[in-house]
């Protein structure tokens, strides 16, 4: 292993105060009048769902009572409109409205320090919540495009709306804290995370880091107005070796590996980001949780002030995991002993806060974590609470060390007043940043865009068979999949296929389309060809309505010409989040699957065994009805629209198709906007580089593997199919 810290080119920041040092003396001095347990608990995030009994009711209670200092809403936590949270299938109840309620009852349990010679001081909650690609917790919200389709925008003002309206979602939720933004440098499309990850370029990546956290965090050089930001995941979690979510980098030159991944938390920092949250992921096996460059990079070096925050059961798994992280395993008392010392202020946990204050304490009086880390990591996240007004600060103790105090109104969470102007503008600000992030990778002889009025026939295609452990569930039309625009992260932590959180009143709030939804806007005469299954669930049925299908192309076969007839096609990928998305891991190849976390746990559209080949194919009945459209016009056009996460290898729908779209997963505006796209309404390409590939785009698989080892040079995909940069123009000529 080398050394790591040898290499390090360190980043300086000003030599100014920063914006949560100028609280430090305030903030110590709170911290030296706490007890011992109530410092364990500053120190500590808990998911909220692991306060439910077995009735499902939150005991909100437990939060004073172990003196939290955060709580945080799982992946899967949803409110069940009755003041709990609960994880669940059935999310249609968590609206901003009921998270409010969520947020109010949260913010009740306090904790109070008795500082001498001043009274008592109250401490109150971070109320954090996952923010990948908009408020995806919140039914209704509109969704930005995943962060590899913003990319593909180059348009830093595409990320500065999206904190924007993250930021005032999330504030009408009552919450305070937003995991974002992912700063990772896109490496290898087989991890499950390519779609967080913000491209290739780290110049620009560095530019997304500052004018995100900028945006969200909306400080004015004293205090936090805005949301606290997370800039996530410290760091090189996008070049783990082959993609494994959890793994593990290879690295032989440490200053190229460092000058590439670091940009982005470079400009997080120059907004005075809140918190950094550490990687699952390892740097030549040490694990990121246990790594000295926490404290000797972003604390001593680059004077980062706020404080740093584990994912989710991290030490946990430092402790017990090993591969595919590293080979290493530990006691959980040397894990966190190891996390703590290393400059990990808050440990992110699910629960079990008994056993946590235990092992704490006992490591405590062994003197294995001093008092003085200790009494640190608390100034350090009571000084970005200062920053955010959630410290109640005895007059005389304000005075005496300067702090303005913001009076709020007493434990009341206010709804904002959301206009309908201001949901229009919320919506065009995602459908522009969709249409930003499209790429067309093909446009044979200059089919797009198309003119909509020549077009008495639209044909649209794209099916998938669901089956879950081996039992036949339904079918998707992914022209009429809004669920499969979004991806993870939208409502669960898996995301969902289908429109079921896209329907009725929650369509009209969210302003949702689909492929289908666009197309029906537009034509009112044309004839629009899709199949409307009677009951999705029923295999029997939907094989016998494929056949009329079938038979009725066949029956109007003399009316399509290449001048009339379109057909779109979409590919799309399931839903997934993080090592559920992983592609091809060796250790899920293995009998005892080591290593193997896919297996861990449960994506209800994916197969029990890993996949092994980012290849999507069109589908044999997709294939037969564009053979009979065609049968007596061979140049009728095929338009495929891919919704994805990541670059796929398309060979097969490539040379199908007269034009070929790169959706990525557009949000909730994606249907509209790739509509617009096709028929001219948006052309692609249009001023600078909106609208290409943020990474190139490989041809197959064997690309990728083995891939990415950092030596002397940034490493590269060779002989792509598409290089990063690519991206067709549309003209408006051809639309008249």
């Amino acid at each position: 292993m080398i050394n790591q810290l040898l290499f390090v080119s360190f980043l300086f920041l000003t030599n100014g105060v920063g914006l949560f040092e100028q609280y430090y003396p305030l903030a110590d001095e709170i911290a030296q009048s706490m007890t011992l347990q109530q410092k364990i608990g500053q120190t500590l995030q808990v998911d909220i769902t692991s306060f439910n009994d077995d009735q499902g009711n939150t005991h909100y209670e437990q939060i004073s009572q172990h003196f939290l200092g955060s709580i945080l809403v799982g992946g899967n936590g949803c409110p069940d409109g009755r003041g709990n949270i609960i994880a669940s299938d059935n999310c249609f109840a968590a609206t901003n409205a009921n998270w409010r309620d969520v947020a109010q009852k949260s913010l009740k349990q306090k904790v109070v320090v008795n500082v001498p010679g001043h009274g008592e001081t109250t401490i109150n909650l971070l109320l954090g919540t996952d923010a990948v690609h908009g408020n995806q917790h919140s039914v209704g919200a509109v969704l930005f495009p995943h962060n590899i389709g913003l990319a593909a925008s180059h348009n830093v003002e595409n990320y500065i709306k999206a904190a924007y309206w993250t930021k005032q979602s999330i504030l009408d939720c009552g919450f305070n804290f937003a995991f974002a933004p992912t700063v990772a440098v896109s490496h290898n499309p087989k991890w499950g995370r390519f779609y967080e990850t913000q491209g290739a370029d780290p110049k620009f990546i560095k530019e997304i880091g500052r004018a995100y956290i900028k945006e969200l965090q909306d400080d004015d050089g004293k205090k936090i107005k805005g949301v606290l930001g997370s800039t996530k995941h410290y760091f090189g979690d996008g070049a783990t070796y082959n993609g494994y979510d959890e793994g593990n980098c290879r690295v032989e030159n440490f200053d190229v590996f460092y000058n590439n991944n670091i940009q982005g938390y470079v400009g997080a920092l120059e907004a005075h980001t809140g918190t950094i949250m550490v990687s699952y992921s390892a740097i030549n096996e040490l694990a990121m949780s246990i790594s000295d460059l926490i404290n000797v990079d972003l604390k001593q070096n680059q004077k980062f002030d706020g404080f740093i925050i584990s994912d989710y059961n991290a030490a946990i798994k430092v402790a017990y995991q090993g591969l595919p992280t590293t080979h290493t395993k530990m006691t959980i008392e040397d894990a966190y002993t190891k996390s703590f010392n290393a400059g990990m202020d808050m440990q992110m946990v699910d629960g079990a806060v008994g056993w946590y204050e235990e092992v704490m304490n006992n490591i405590i009086a062994q003197g294995r974590i001093s008092a003085e880390r200790l009494n640190d990591a608390v100034k350090r996240i009571l000084a970005v609470k200062l920053a955010m007004n959630l410290i109640d600060v005895p007059q005389t103790l304000a005075k005496k060390h300067n702090y303005t105090q913001e009076k709020k109104e007493e434990e009341k969470v206010e709804q904002k007043d959301v206009s309908n102007d201001s949901n229009d503008a919320e919506y065009y600000d995602a459908l522009r940043s969709a249409k930003e992030s499209l790429v067309l990778l093909k446009n044979k002889q200059n089919l797009l865009p198309i003119n909509k009025y020549k077009i008495t026939n639209v044909i649209l295609l794209g099916e998938r068979l669901w089956s879950f452990k081996g039992e036949f569930k339904r079918v998707y039309q992914d022209f009429d999949n809004i669920g499969a625009q979004n991806g993870g992260w939208t409502i669960r932590w898996q995301g969902f296929n289908g429109n079921e959180y896209w329907s009725n009143d929650l369509k009209t709030s969210s302003k949702a389309s689909s492929i289908l939804d666009a197309i029906k806007s537009r034509f009112n005469t044309a004839n629009i060809y899709y199949i409307q299954y009677s009951d999705p669930t029923n295999l029997q049925l939907i094989n016998q309505q494929r056949g009329n299908f079938r038979n009725e192309i066949i029956n109007n076969q003399d009316q399509f010409s290449r001048e009339n007839t379109l057909i779109i096609n979409t590919l799309a990928e399931n839903p997934y989040a993080e090592f559920m998305g992983d592609i091809d891991c060796e250790y899920c190849k293995s009998q005892d699957k080591y290593g193997c976390i896919y297996n861990n746990w449960l994506n209800q559209y994916l197969p029990d065994e890993q996949p092994t080949t980012l290849e999507i194919n069109i589908g044999d009945y997709e294939k037969q009805i564009i053979n009979i459209v065609r049968q007596k016009d061979v140049d009728i056009p095929v338009v495929t629209v891919l919704f994805s996460g990541r670059p796929m290898i398309i060979t097969n729908p490539l040379s199908v198709s007269t034009a070929f779209v790169a959706a990525w997963w557009p949000g909730t505006a994606g249907g509209e906007a790739v509509v617009q796209s096709l028929f001219g309404e948006y052309l692609f390409k249009s001023q600078g580089k909106l609208n290409t590939l943020p990474v190139p785009w490989m041809r197959n698989m064997y690309q990728i593997s083995n891939y990415p080892i950092y030596g002397n040079e940034v490493p590269q995909i060779e002989d792509p199919l598409f290089e990063e940069g690519f991206g067709l123009e549309t003209r408006p000529q051809n639309s008249q």
